[in-house]
């Protein structure tokens, strides 16, 4: 190769500030749009609105930190991509139970239900809703979850971390059962690490039964283990080698007081 041909082949600053600046850009645009990596169960908000005929009355998990009140007793969620956001899907909250978004911006909210077509007189009727037309003018047509649960969707060691913060809170968790002690009591595991802290369950009314290593969600309520408030609550019938196991395990810890235990659909993360 020539002298000249080396000068016009050379690579200057400028040409190589260029090439990492877009490398740079492309990188970014990777981490912020790829769909995460997929567990059996879940389903993301963006499949739901990109392929929302092939899954109407589908019943369906999701979970998302981007949800916007619209109504009393309904939602939009999106999926957001690289600061774009997707087309909304309505949640229609048709558990029963009043529902409150979290003020921490980072808590995911979890939504249990049936994929449906925004009807509202169709709605109403079927499920014995009272739903304002006004709020969905934008939405009309549109692809909604008529959600038999919906509730705040920490991670199993968050409860563990820091209790106070989730005490009285309607919640929805995912985990391994371990530990089953009777019927009506077991532990939740979310993962196999050492050292961290299983979360006790305990379900007043089961109408499932569970076994060890299955996974399932539990909705509940989040309150100290304080024994003598539970077997008043409760009716509890323990003999007095469990009292005596149980109050020297988790007294003043976290107990879930679950209201429904179902197997797990959870997977992905939007």
């Amino acid at each position: 190769m020539t002298n000249q041909t080396k000068k016009r082949f050379q690579w200057s600053p400028k040409i190589i500030f260029t090439i990492a600046f877009f490398g740079f850009l492309f990188g970014l645009y990777f981490i912020f749009t790829r769909e995460p990596a997929p567990t059996p169960g879940l389903m993301s908000v963006s499949k739901i609105a990109r392929e929302k005929d092939d899954l109407i009355g589908k019943f369906v998990t999701i979970r998302s930190k981007y949800i916007e009140k619209l109504g009393p007793t309904s939602f939009a969620v999106r999926k957001r991509k690289f600061f774009i956001k997707s087309k909304p899907v309505i949640i229609i909250n048709a558990s029963g139970k009043v529902f409150d978004l979290p003020s921490e911006k980072d808590t995911e909210v979890q939504v249990t239900g049936t994929i449906r077509q925004l009807d509202i007189p169709k709605l109403e009727k079927e499920f014995n809703l009272r739903l304002q037309d006004k709020v969905y003018e934008d939405y009309k047509n549109g692809t909604a979850i008529v959600a038999q649960h919906i509730a705040l969707a920490p991670e199993v060691n968050d409860i563990a971390d820091n209790p106070k913060k989730y005490y009285n809170r309607r919640l929805a968790l995912t985990g391994e059962i371990e530990n089953i002690k009777n019927p009506k009591m077991f532990t939740l595991d979310e993962d196999d690490l050492l050292g961290e802290q299983d979360l006790l369950v305990l379900n007043p009314t089961p109408a499932m039964a569970v076994n060890n290593g299955q996974t399932v969600a539990v909705t509940g309520v989040v309150r100290p283990f304080r024994l003598a408030e539970l077997e008043k609550d409760y009716k509890l019938t323990w003999n007095s080698g469990l009292k005596k196991e149980m109050e020297l395990k988790y007294k003043e810890k976290p107990v879930l007081i679950a209201d429904t235990v179902y197997p797990s659909r959870i997977s992905t993360l939007d």
